[in-house]
């Protein structure tokens, strides 16, 4: 599935894997993590604005192979979140939602699916469900005065030769949309529906071109 894991993050973020309308900004908002529902929704516009920063900090790491995992996805979503403004420029608002899907309604949903999930906490654990989810909770960690996701929430670990795969996908899919945001910036593209198509067209070669490799469990 193209951008498996990053639809897997979206899903336990409760956001859209799609970039937002606004720039972002050039000095880091604060960040209130201080609750699992706060986090959700910090975690929730920072994949919809690309920040990749915060996509760091939220996501709780325990191994050199997970902190790679998360680079990986954080730059991917930062590549989607630059496409939309990239098209957003070059087409305007409806021109980008042909690019890119209505990301604002996306994300307006996806708030509102973290603000009506059932949270229980006990001690530096919680579990959060969603109400269209009731048998897939979800775990949360308490570090410090922050909740953070683990990436252990993604399935159980791949292997080196599993997590090369994927980190050689994600490298080749964020490659395509960066390359699509470039020749939307040099207007190579008539109207929305060709860059849409190209880009489309781009993530399916770069996906079929990869040998098959174990993917990791998802909660999809």
């Amino acid at each position: 599935m193209i951008f498996r894991v990053l639809i897997t993050i979206a899903l336990l973020a409760g956001a859209p894997w799609l970039g937002a309308q606004q720039t972002r900004p050039a000095t880091a908002p604060a960040i209130d993590a201080s609750t699992p529902r706060a986090a959700l929704r910090a975690l929730s516009i920072a994949m919809r604005d690309g920040d990749v920063a915060t996509i760091k900090r939220l996501f709780l790491a325990a191994t050199p192979a997970e902190e790679k995992m998360v680079e990986a996805d954080a730059q991917m979503a930062a590549a989607l979140a630059d496409l939309r403004r990239a098209a957003l420029a070059a087409f305007g608002e409806e021109g980008a939602r042909t690019v890119t899907g209505d990301t604002a309604a996306g994300s307006t949903q996806s708030l509102a699916r973290i603000e009506t999930a059932d949270v229980t906490s006990t001690g530096d654990t919680a579990t959060v469900i969603y109400r269209d989810e009731r048998q897939s909770p979800y775990i949360l960690k308490k570090i410090g005065s922050e909740w953070r996701v683990p990436v252990s929430e993604f399935g159980k670990p791949l292997d080196k030769a599993a997590l090369d795969q994927r980190l050689s996908d994600l490298s080749g899919q964020t490659a395509v949309v960066r390359g699509i945001i470039r020749s939307i910036s040099d207007h190579k593209f008539a109207r929305a529906e060709e860059a849409r198509e190209a880009w489309q067209s781009g993530i399916l070669q770069a996906t079929t071109s990869q040998p098959a490799s174990t993917q990791p469990r998802t909660r999809d």
